[in-house]
C-alpha cells in the first residue's frame, strides 16, 4: 500500500517530514550510472532517511544488491519503490511509460534537462510531481557546488574524450622514442575551457601532449595557465570577462572564431571543442572544409555535441565520422556512462550533497527562496517553474492557439 505523503506547506515551503528515498534503476539505453552508491547509503541514513533501492538498479556500475543491503537499504521491486517513495533519486529523467508512473506529491531529483522534455515538466507539474534538475545548479554560487552533477558528469566526459581519441589517433601523447630517434609530442588543440574541456587539457598534459587552448573568459583563461597549458589568441576574437562577455563576443565575432580555428587545426594532431556557452547551443566553428585541411589520421572530439547541434559540422552525441584523408570526427555524447563506477560516485555525491541541503530538522524542505532551490526547482506545488522551460511551453501553446 502507497504511504501517505506527509507534506505540508508553509509559507512558500514544501516541508516534507518522515522522508523515504528511493533510488531508481536506470532504463535509457546504454546508461550504466546509478544515482547512489553503497558507499552513501549511510549518509542519508544519518540525515533521517531511510533508503530503498529497485532491484539490480546498481549491477552496471558494479554495485549489487546485497552491497546495498549490508549498510540499510532496502532492495525492493519496481512498484513497490513508488509506492513508497517520497524521494525519487535517478540519473536521467524517467520516461512518460505509464508503468513507470509518478505519484502526487513526490520529489523527483535527476539530470532533468528540462528544455528537452517540456510537455514531460507540464505533465509532473499538473500531477502534483515537485523535481529538480541536479544539472541546473547555479555557477555563482559557490554553495551550489557541491550539488552542480553536470559539471561532475563533464569532468568524466572530457578525461574520457581524451582517452578515446588517442586510440583512435594510434599515437603515443608524450615524446617517444631514444635520443637518436625522439619523436615529437601530439599536439592538442582544445577550443573552449569549460568543464569537460579543463578536465581534457588536464588529461592530456599528465600524458605528456603539447597542449594549446582558445579560450576567452578571464577566470578560465587562467585556469589553463595553471594546468600548465599555452593560451592560443587568435585575431579578432579578444578575451573577455565572463560567460556574459563570450555570448556577446560570439554574437559578433563569430567569424573571427571559425577562420581563426580554421587556420590553427592544421597545426594540430587532435582537436577537442567545448564552445558552448551556459544557455545557448553550441555554435558552427568548424566546418567540413576546415576539416579536411587536417593532417592525414587527426583526431576531432566535439565535446558539446547535442541532438542537431554541434561545434563541428556533422558531429552528432555517440557517432563517429570520416572526413577526407582519414581525418575521425567524434561527436562525444555522454562519454561518463562508459566510466560508471567512477561516474556513480561522483554523481551520489552530488545526490547526497542536494539532499543535505534540503535537510532542516529532521524535514526535507522545498524553498523557492533559497537561492539554490530557485535555480534548480523545475516543478514545485503544480507549476513550471524552469523559466526556459515555461517559455517554450507557453511558444507552443501560441502557435497551436490555445490560450
Amino acid at each position: 500500500m502507497r504511504n501517505r505523503r506527509t507534506a505540508v506547506v508553509q509559507g512558500g515551503d514544501l516541508v516534507m517530514a518522515a522522508t523515504t528515498v528511493g533510488v531508481l534503476r536506470e532504463t535509457a539505453p546504454g546508461e550504466r550510472r546509478v544515482a547512489l552508491v553503497p558507499d552513501l547509503v549511510p549518509d542519508l541514513s544519518r540525515l533521517g532517511f531511510t533508503v530503498l533501492l529497485e532491484r539490480g538498479a546498481g549491477a552496471r556500475a558494479g554495485h549489487h544488491d546485497e552491497a546495498y543491503a549490508a549498510v540499510g537499504a532496502e532492495p525492493v521491486a519496481h512498484t513497490e519503490l513508488l509506492n513508497r517513495a517520497d524521494v525519487l533519486l535517478g540519473v536521467q529523467a524517467p520516461g512518460a511509460d505509464p508503468a513507470r508512473e509518478l505519484h502526487p506529491g513526490q520529489l523527483l531529483v535527476a539530470l532533468l534537462r528540462p528544455t528537452r522534455i517540456p510537455r514531460l515538466v507540464r505533465r509532473w507539474a499538473d500531477d502534483g510531481i515537485n523535481s529538480i534538475g541536479l544539472d541546473l545548479a547555479p555557477a555563482g554560487l559557490p554553495s551550489a557546488y557541491p550539488m552542480d552533477a553536470a559539471a561532475s558528469q563533464a569532468r568524466i566526459t572530457g578525461y574520457q574524450a581524451v582517452l578515446l581519441a588517442a586510440v583512435r589517433l594510434g599515437r603515443c601523447l608524450p615524446p617517444w622514442g631514444a635520443a637518436d630517434a625522439l619523436f615529437a609530442p601530439v599536439r592538442v588543440l582544445v577550443a573552449g575551457a569549460g568543464h569537460a574541456g579543463l578536465q581534457a587539457i588536464d588529461t592530456a598534459r599528465r600524458l605528456g601532449a603539447q597542449v594549446r587552448v582558445v579560450e576567452p573568459r578571464s577566470a578560465e583563461r587562467a585556469e589553463v595557465l595553471a594546468l600548465g597549458a599555452e593560451l592560443l589568441d587568435l585575431p579578432g576574437f579578444h578575451p573577455v570577462a565572463d560567460d556574459a562577455g563570450l555570448r556577446e563576443l560570439l554574437d559578433h565575432e563569430l567569424s573571427a572564431l571559425r577562420d581563426g580555428l580554421a587556420e590553427a587545426v592544421v597545426r594540430h594532431d587532435l582537436v577537442l571543442t567545448e564552445v558552448r556557452p551556459p544557455g545557448r547551443e553550441p555554435p558552427r566553428v568548424l566546418d567540413t572544409a576546415a576539416v579536411a585541411r587536417m593532417p592525414s589520421g587527426s583526431v576531432l572530439v566535439d565535446l558539446a555535441a547535442d541532438a542537431g547541434t554541434a561545434d563541428i559540422e556533422g558531429a552528432e552525441p555517440g557517432r563517429t565520422t570520416l572526413v577526407g584523408d582519414g581525418i575521425t570526427v567524434i561527436g562525444a555524447g555522454d562519454l561518463a556512462v562508459q566510466v560508471p563506477v567512477t561516474a556513480s560516485l561522483a554523481y551520489a555525491h552530488n545526490a547526497v550533497a542536494l539532499l543535505t541541503h534540503l535537510t532542516r530538522g529532521g524535514s526535507l524542505v522545498l524553498d523557492p527562496a533559497d537561492p539554490v532551490q530557485d535555480a534548480m526547482l523545475v516543478t514545485h506545488r503544480r507549476s513550471v517553474r524552469h523559466a526556459a522551460t515555461w517559455q517554450l511551453l507557453l511558444d507552443e501553446a501560441a502557435v497551436a492557439g490555445l490560450p
